[in-house]
């Protein structure tokens, strides 16, 4: 073969490159796009419903401020309806406390205690939730399911004189008048104002003048 003939030439494939890329990117900026319009959409979409559940918050203390637990109650009921759609922050253990607050001004010790044990799974490390639970109890005149609420709160909170003054309650009215009057000493030794309370508590009338 001379030398000077034509050799035969390997030719590479050639990849549409250019082409290639171009498609990549595009899908990339659309799903980038994609993603960022989510996020934006949730965002909003948090966003309202912490604000409307906000406002319905402040309402609803607004009414109980004025003596207006009807109003309240439908305004806490919107607030957790509004709370529940937040996706990431939905409990709120203050509304659930509130709204069964709320109950038991309007004697609707039913709601209450659901609402109140509510806040309590939410929040067992919150006193309050356990307080209103035992007076929810109180007030409907059922001194164990009270005793029993108490006694295991307090072995989270033992320092709490409410506990101590609402145990004494219970016990006066399951008729245990020493150990009424050992939680009210309790009651009374960490907080001296709750006498001022048990004195006008006709549960612990028998009770105060045994104090100190």
């Amino acid at each position: 073969m001379n030398s000077n003939e034509t050799q035969p030439q390997e030719h590479q494939p050639i990849e549409d490159s250019e082409a290639e890329q171009t498609f990549t990117n595009k899908v990339f900026r659309i799903g980038c796009m994609t993603f960022c319009l989510a996020v934006t959409v949730l965002f909003l979409w948090v966003w309202h419903h912490q604000t409307q559940f906000n406002d319905n918050y402040r309402e609803a203390g607004f009414h109980m401020r004025n003596g207006e637990p009807e109003k309240a109650i439908a305004a806490y009921k919107k607030a957790i309806r509004n709370k529940k759609r937040t996706l990431f922050f939905r409990n709120s253990p203050s509304a659930y406390n509130n709204l069964g607050r709320a109950y038991l001004y309007t004697k609707q010790y039913a709601e209450a205690v659901e609402n109140l044990k509510v806040a309590i799974e939410m929040a067992p490390d919150v006193v309050e939730g356990h307080i209103n639970l035992m007076t929810a109890y109180l007030q409907q005149n059922l001194p164990a399911a009270a005793r029993k609420v108490c006694l295991e709160a307090l072995q989270t909170f033992p320092n709490t004189a409410l506990l101590h003054y609402n145990l004494a309650c219970a016990y006066a009215l399951e008729d245990k008048p020493q150990k009424a009057l050992d939680s009210l000493r309790q009651a009374v030794a960490l907080e001296p104002k709750i006498k001022d309370f048990a004195q006008a508590e006709g549960t612990l009338k028998d009770i105060v003048p045994q104090l100190p």
